[in-house]
């Protein structure tokens, strides 16, 4: 590894991705968003010597993004020059510009139950075209459209050469469709004739083209202008009333999950503690089973992060998971969770490894499961 650089305000590290091929990493100290403007920006930056070969392109790209898919080159004898990837991260959210060659990728299930993140993606399609395949069938998005991704959910992609800008926003930040996220992922939402997908195309193009000559300050404004559009954008047409309880979605799934521990974490001590009855709070929850369903998925993500020891400390004893994460008996615990992942705790650390992301993107994961 060479030595630390000074470029400006900030710290440069070059590594080497096991060959010529550079990554460079701005500026990893932890945001602190409330910091004034000479707090440096925070960059991953995938550089590629113009001499290095294809194979050693695609690998270091595979590398780097695993911990969003698994990723796979799809003909092997189409150049891969063309590869480029940046990540911004803007504290409350990750802002992507990247270019790839033909592909296919895939969200895995090992990748969703171990990082346990509850994120949206939101991509705006510059080039080419990008085919998702979900549960639900297959759609198409094509230069100039939006297409939505949950990171919860698994899916497929493919395409035959793209270039796209994404945002990675963490479900609490959208609001009013905060429980109905899942009904657009893997859908496409063309910006022709929508005023507000235009509005935030025009926005997220002249975020690229300006974020690394702003300050804090400014990378502040421009995220929260970022966020305020895309609430705007998915809330648009939706029927709210003075009683709706969806403006109330970000700090209640925020109280669930800085209380996963609480055995008595449920419908009556969200109506207390948020002062709402049954009927908005089952509402709220539609899209996702139910309350009392994601509760459990929410105790049972953060269960497998902490038996694969993905939350940074060493695997912990069954029994000990099952009363952090607000179970009251070890049996208990153990019957949810086969139910719900097909094996039982103790075999975790066999069947899914500590985090299935190589070296070089173990900081895109740890900016991924820390926003």
């Amino acid at each position: 590894m060479r030595d630390a650089q000074q470029i400006g305000a900030g710290r440069t590290w070059r590594k080497a991705v096991r060959n010529p091929a550079v990554m460079r990493l701005q500026n990893i100290d932890p945001i602190d968003e409330s910091a004034n403007d000479a707090m440096p920006l925070k960059l991953i930056d995938l550089i590629f010597p113009e001499a290095e070969d294809d194979h050693i392109r695609i690998r270091a790209w595979q590398e780097l993004t695993a911990s969003l898919f698994v990723t796979n080159k799809t003909d092997t004898t189409l150049s891969s020059r063309d590869l480029f990837f940046r990540c911004y991260h803007l504290g409350r959210m990750l802002f992507f510009d990247q270019r790839a060659c033909a592909h296919h990728a895939e969200r895995t299930l090992s990748q969703i139950v171990t990082q346990g993140v509850d994120h949206i993606v939101i991509a705006l399609q510059m080039s080419g075209a990008t085919r998702m395949i979900s549960r639900d069938g297959e759609v198409a998005a094509k230069s100039g459209d939006f297409f939505v991704l949950d990171l919860a959910q698994g899916f497929q992609l493919a395409t035959e050469g793209m270039s796209a800008i994404q945002i990675c926003i963490p479900r609490r930040r959208i609001e009013k469709q905060a429980g109905n996220m899942g009904v657009l992922h893997a859908n496409v939402l063309p910006s022709s004739g929508n005023p507000l997908l235009k509005l935030m195309a025009d926005h997220l193009m002249n975020m690229r083209a300006c974020l690394s000559r702003t300050d804090a300050e400014q990378r502040s404004h421009l995220t929260s202008a970022a966020l305020a559009i895309c609430n705007a954008v998915l809330t648009c047409g939706s029927a709210g009333t003075r009683d709706d309880p969806m403006p109330a979605a970000i700090e209640i799934r925020q109280f669930i999950e800085d209380n996963l521990q609480r055995p008595e974490l449920g419908i009556e001590l969200l109506r207390v503690r948020f002062g709402l009855s049954r009927t908005p709070l089952y509402k709220l929850f539609d899209a996702d089973g139910g309350v009392a369903n994601y509760i459990r998925n929410r105790r049972l993500a953060h269960a497998m992060r902490l038996l694969a020891g993905v939350e940074g400390r060493p695997r912990q004893r069954v029994s000990s998971v099952a009363y952090a994460c607000g179970y009251q008996s070890e049996k208990i615990f153990s019957r949810a969770f086969r139910h719900r992942y097909g094996i039982n705790p103790r075999d975790v650390d066999q069947t899914f490894p500590r985090a299935a992301v190589p070296e070089k993107g173990a900081l895109l994961a740890s900016w991924l499961q820390n926003l």
